[in-house]
């Protein structure tokens, strides 16, 4: 009897302490649900939404919806959903929803996805398009890479409800690069920045629209006709920004036109293509690395120490008496060894007599001096530690390259940080949100020769032998027995 008294306790107090645990359970699910809460642990606070982000998603009145579309299993992939998903917590306004292209090709054609890592902000009424190329951008050093994905997201909610984003016009009708095609990648930067970009064909529209901020011109391979030089020159009176890359082009075409609308903002192109010995991309003279000049464009190369990769580059130079109030500043310096080749029949580049002697200026800003500091004369530029003195008005920014914007190259060093500076400095598009970049590197240590040493004879030579060692011990033992 008292063994079944006991028997009928235990299976009670069995009973009880599983529906405990299922009750503990139920009520430890309810309450993640509904007070969330998660840990970073990354040193960087990766994926820690900043203040800033916190107040715009606390004021947002309207649903707005986040589709990822990112590869399963990969690093970038996973940067992005840890991130996207704090957004989801920290708003119920907020709805994020993750998608494979290979797997959902239907929602990747409905959203005409190109590539992975693409994120897409849209409400009611607005949709904004973020690329990889927003997200990621080159560290402080070279084994770093800054995440920008929440000020680029944060930014693209804002932007929703914004009606005055700048307006961008790619010139189109005379040989230039596509923004479809060949400025694909640039095209999708500028707009997951916010910018609205459209294309401009001068010979049909017969004007240049009155909600063109910036016109953009890459790499134009047919001169301009007389009149529509002269809307671009007056659409630079009234107050239009230009930039400007070139490349080179057949030297049978005449570009005249070109050249005076050049000459009228003070500058000069050569009918060159640059090459430079001592600075160039492994080795290969036509691929110029140029030097950094201190500038509001070239800030961020500065800051983070990167230079730019220049394939097939023209060289410019200011000329000798700059119209109106107009300055000059130079952005990209190649080295003294550097010329420009001026002799297209020949099969190899070589520095010839006729050839122009560096050091060549590869892009250059232009704007309108500060009331009452007129400059006739450009500055020398100094490298590096030139001051930048220049306030006043932005013009226009000329390059004397545009491969530079390909797919295969955009991405290399600090080219897309270039570009992304020149539009910024044009537009004078101030930074409203200040939410820094997470830097992350990989751990890394310097090892001198003696520990190198060290390492090589405990694990190439002292490991191997303790084992042999130890196995002789072990056989000789066994053998005994």
């Amino acid at each position: 009897m008292y063994k079944m008294n006991n028997m009928k306790i235990s299976k009670f107090s069995s009973a009880f302490i599983v529906l405990l645990l299922l009750v503990s359970l139920v009520g430890v699910n309810f309450l993640a649900i509904k007070y969330h809460k998660r840990w970073d642990l990354t040193h960087s606070k990766r994926f820690t939404l900043s203040q800033k982000t916190r107040e715009v998603l606390s004021e947002l009145k309207t649903p707005v919806k986040i589709t990822a579309f990112i590869a399963e299993g990969s690093n970038t992939g996973s940067d992005i959903k840890n991130l996207l998903k704090e957004y989801g917590f920290a708003s119920s306004k907020i709805r994020v929803y993750f998608y494979d292209p290979e797997k959902e090709p239907s929602i990747a054609k409905k959203y005409n996805i190109q590539e992975y890592n693409t994120i897409i902000v849209e409400d009611v009424n607005h949709r904004r398009v973020i690329s990889q190329y927003n997200l990621y951008s080159p560290g402080k050093n070279p084994y770093s890479m800054d995440f920008n994905g929440e000020q680029a997201v944060t930014k693209a909610i804002l932007d929703l409800n914004r009606q005055n984003q700048a307006h961008i016009y790619f010139l189109k009708g005379h040989g230039e690069a596509s923004i479809i095609s060949d400025l694909d990648t640039f095209n999708s930067y500028l707009k997951g920045e916010g910018y609205i970009t459209d294309q401009l064909e001068l010979s049909v529209e017969g004007k240049i629209p009155s909600d063109a901020d910036l016109i953009v011109v890459a790499g134009p391979q047919r001169d301009l006709v007389l009149r529509e030089r002269e809307l671009l020159e007056n659409y630079i009176k009234k107050g239009g920004k230009l930039l400007i890359f070139l490349g080179p082009t057949d030297s049978h075409v005449s570009m005249i036109e070109w050249k005076k609308l050049l000459n009228s903002i003070g500058l000069k192109v050569h009918d060159d293509i640059v090459a430079d010995p001592q600075r160039s991309f492994y080795s290969d003279p036509l691929t110029p690395v140029p030097l950094v000049e201190n500038h509001d464009v070239t800030q961020s190369l500065l800051d983070k120490k990167l230079t730019v990769i220049f394939p097939y580059s023209r060289s410019l130079e200011p000329v000798a008496k700059l119209p109106g109030n107009l300055q000059v500043r130079s952005l990209l310096i190649t080295s003294n060894e550097a010329f420009g080749e001026t002799d297209f029949t020949k099969n190899r580049v070589s520095k010839g007599n006729n050839d122009i002697h560096g050091p060549l200026h590869l892009a250059y800003a232009v704007s309108k001096a500060a009331a009452g500091k007129k400059q006739d004369v450009p500055l020398v530029p100094n490298t590096i530690t030139a001051p930048d003195s220049e306030t006043g008005e932005p013009i226009a920014v000329v390059v004397g390259d545009v491969a530079f914007l390909g797919q295969q190259t955009l991405g290399l060093a600090g080219n897309l940080d270039f570009a992304a500076g020149s539009v910024t400095w044009l537009l004078q598009s101030p930074n409203l949100l200040s939410i820094p970049a997470k830097s992350e590197e990989p751990p890394f240590v310097n090892l001198t020769g003696n520990m190198v040493q060290a390492i090589f004879y405990s694990t190439v030579v002292g490991l191997p032998l303790i084992i042999i060692v130890a196995g002789f011990i072990i056989w000789m033992r066994r053998r005994n027995l």
